[in-house]
């Protein structure tokens, strides 16, 4: 029986560190607001309004989408947001609202790793332990294409690590919006070192999320990536501790419709709240132009106690491939978490006991937040959760651009969910959409339906 999904809401989300947000604890900046003007204002109007309310801080989001944002007075912010918000020229105010890193469980790699009976291609040492290739049949879709130098993968995360020795080849340089937006990424370690991490991974998420869709494949080091031979572009929208805010992912998004991304990957989220206005329509944006955008749906539910925490944002918005988890065995992760808006699951590795091993992917080679923390340490680490589910869809979004250049990306999108591994329940549910991803059939079928 065919199901139409042409017009399936396809959604995005990220997920990194110890820094999860509830959605019964939501926070904001306390000085920055989220403003949106009509369509028909000009700079000249903005700049006279700003000045009029005596706002002397105030950058430009996008100037397509009209939106910027203003730091005011914690003491009249909400007096500044009620004049806004009356104002004929404005759309809509809201907070800045806080998102995150999802949580994450990680474990170091023996960098001295090797397989002595090598019976797989490629010839990457840790390709053995990559579970989730095959688990996608990503080894059949590389005897078709690795990807194209044409196609960029935008990665908004915590960073990477510039000088990875499985990555550098295929980094385009970081774009640091994290520091462009006024913000340090210093870590004061226990003995009292100042750590500088600007314009670098100071997590490791973005590092380990950027080696799954591109590291290098058949260079005889660590990992083969999903779509090895893609430019990633990194564009830094977190800090150490995998904190970011609303408008930091906003911007990020804006910049990579700027830079010519195919795919935009983000495993970042928090929950719905009013503050993330300007976020959704900086996702629509980049839908129009014909971005492929996959995210993590989050990692803050315990299905074993039958705890399915609702899809975080950008996940849950229209026209997005959000992506929960599967581990080793196929099953959905006790952690994913799920919904309507749950487009298809992939790899994303245990959260419970007997779930099977982690993704290993690359890690930064030099100390990171949680090398301090957590002594982990690269080239190479194991990790879990929907953020390593995510890129693992947007690797496979940059084979098929590669293969098929001048494919719509609704065609694409279609062309994932109508490949998909069947569910254990025929047809769509809330825990894994429309099944898991497969990379060989998405590349194989040009069907736009399910049979």
């Amino acid at each position: 029986m065919k199901k139409n999904i042409l017009f399936l809401q396809i959604l995005s989300f990220i997920s990194i560190t110890s820094c999860s947000v509830s959605s019964n604890n939501i926070v904001y900046p306390s000085q920055n607001l989220i403003i949106r003007f009509n369509d028909h204002v000009n700079q000249e109007q903005i700049n006279k309004l700003n000045q009029k309310n005596g706002i002397k801080s105030f950058e430009l989001i996008s100037k397509e989408l009209n939106i910027i944002d203003i730091k005011t007075d914690t003491k009249n912010i909400e007096q500044i947001k009620s004049i806004y918000q009356n104002n004929k020229l404005v759309k809509y105010v809201t907070p800045d609202a806080k998102l995150s890193l999802f949580p994450f469980k990680a474990s170091a790699v023996d960098s001295n790793f090797k397989i002595k009976d090598l019976s797989f291609e490629p010839n990457d040492p840790l390709y053995q332990s990559q579970w989730n290739a095959t688990a996608i049949e990503a080894n059949k879709a590389w005897a078709i294409t690795t990807g194209s130098s044409n196609v960029t993968v935008a990665v908004i995360d915590s960073g990477v690590d510039p000088n990875h020795p499985d990555l550098k080849n295929n980094l385009l340089p970081l774009i640091d919006i994290w520091s462009e937006s006024g913000q340090d990424d210093i870590f004061k370690t226990s003995t009292g070192l100042s750590i500088d991490y600007i314009g670098r991974d100071g997590n490791g998420h973005g590092t380990h999320v950027s080696g799954i869709i591109g590291a290098m494949i058949n260079n005889s080091i660590g990992i083969a990536g999903i779509s090895s031979s893609v430019k990633i572009l990194p564009i830094k929208s977190a800090n150490y501790a995998g904190d970011t805010y609303a408008s930091v992912i906003t911007k990020a998004i804006i910049r990579a419709i700027d830079e010519g991304a195919k795919v935009i990957n983000i495993s970042i989220g928090g929950p719905k709240a009013d503050g993330t206005k300007a976020l959704q329509d900086a996702v629509e944006l980049a839908i129009s132009k014909g971005i492929v955008i996959s995210c993590a749906v989050g990692n803050e539910s315990d299905r074993s106690k039958g705890i399915i925490t609702e899809v975080t944002v950008p996940a849950a918005y229209s026209g997005v491939l959000a992506v929960g988890a599967t581990t080793e065995f196929g099953k959905v992760a006790n952690y994913s978490n799920g919904g309507s808006e749950v487009s298809l699951t992939a790899p994303g590795g245990f959260g419970a006991i007997g779930e099977g091993r982690k993704i290993y992917s690359t890690w930064p080679t030099y100390k990171t937040y949680f090398g301090y923390t957590e002594n982990i340490v690269g080239p190479y680490a194991a990790i879990s959760g929907t953020s390593m589910s995510s890129p693992h869809v947007a690797g496979v979004a940059a084979l098929i651009f590669s293969k098929e250049p001048n494919l719509s990306a609704q065609k694409v999108r279609v062309r994932i969910l109508s490949t998909t591994i069947s569910p254990p329940i025929t047809g769509f549910d809330q825990a894994s959409g429309y099944g898991q991803l497969n990379a060989y059939n998405a590349l194989i079928k040009n069907t736009d339906d399910k049979n």
